[in-house]
């Protein structure tokens, strides 16, 4: 993991945060706003910033361990497995633990589940993309 790996991701990962909070709606921006007594603005740009974490965390990090040598099964598997991880480290988890809630309750039909894999397949297709564009490794 080194820093250059790193910030190739932070701008897929802060455009993948875009589609998961259309996806998502405009109540997710209040309720992250609301963890730390904020409001929908605040939760609007932490939710972006920690996309972009994200984001490099998939560059910098998972990447490495989920390159299949095909682009399409880097997207889909890759993709599917980063969106799963962080569904249940920050919707199932940390949200529950900041907000008071109880951790660990999984429902197959959780918008949150949906939202989070679409954020891992939009992130790994940018990734994919942008190497495939610049001739660039992850």
């Amino acid at each position: 993991m080194d820093s250059d790996s790193m910030r190739k991701g932070i701008i897929p990962g802060i455009m993948s945060g875009y589609v998961f909070m259309a996806f998502m709606g405009p109540g997710m921006a209040d309720m992250v706003g609301g963890m730390i007594s904020g409001d929908g603005l605040i939760g609007f740009i932490l939710h972006i910033i920690i996309s972009a974490v994200i984001g490099a965390l998939y560059t910098g990090v998972f990447v490495q361990y989920v390159k299949m040598n095909n682009p399409l099964l880097d997207i889909a598997v890759g993709g599917l497995i980063y969106g799963v991880i962080w569904w249940i480290v920050g919707g199932l988890i940390i949200m529950p633990a900041i907000a008071g809630g109880e951790l660990l309750q999984i429902s197959l039909t959780d918008p949150s589940l949906f939202g989070h894999i679409i954020y891992g397949h939009v992130l790994a297709f940018l990734v994919v993309l942008r190497n495939a564009a610049f001739g660039m490794d992850s």
